[in-house]
């Protein structure tokens, strides 16, 4: 005999443990693979397709205006004040500037500050006055649209404006 080197004896119950080792890592292989695919189809079998409406796009709609007839009451003198009158609750309009507009004071005089100027032919309502200073008549004015559009102006680039009653 020959002196080979021995080699270690394997124990033939290892190779029956290897090969159930292997089949066992096999299986699991098999059934990760059966469960991953299986939920892959019960996604795809639980999604439903669905309905898609297409809705046209809005369009412009003319639109036609038709004039009509408003009635408004509007102011009139308070009582006691006769039409031509100019008084406290009146209405009175810038005019005779040449278009230059009315400078209105802060007081009934001419060295007052000037709050801002009125344009021709803007109406205001008078609200206090008369006073007489700087040989002017002068009459404490607001605006309807802004009350803080107040002050006071001379008479005598004022036009008293009577303002009838509308009837329906």
């Amino acid at each position: 005999m020959t002196n080979q080197p021995s080699r270690p004896k394997i124990h033939p119950l290892a190779y029956i443990g290897a090969i159930l080792f292997a089949a066992l890592l096999l299986g699991l292989g098999y059934l990760f693979l059966r469960i991953s695919i299986g939920q892959t189809q019960t996604l795809q079998t639980t999604l439903t397709p669905l309905a898609v409406t297409i809705l046209p796009a809005p369009t412009e709609t003319p639109v036609t205006i038709v004039p009509t007839s408003i009635f408004t009451s509007t102011p009139t003198p308070e009582a006691g004040q006769l039409p031509g009158i100019m008084g406290i609750g009146a209405y009175a309009k810038v005019s005779n500037t040449g278009g230059a507009g009315l400078r209105i004071h802060q007081s009934a005089t001419t060295d007052s500050l000037t709050q801002f100027i009125a344009m021709e032919e803007e109406v205001f309502k008078i609200i206090g006055g008369p006073v007489e200073k700087n040989s002017f008549t002068w009459w404490q004015l607001e605006a309807n649209y802004d009350k803080n559009r107040t002050g006071w102006a001379a008479e005598e680039y004022l036009t008293l404006i009577y303002l009838p009653t509308a009837t329906p």
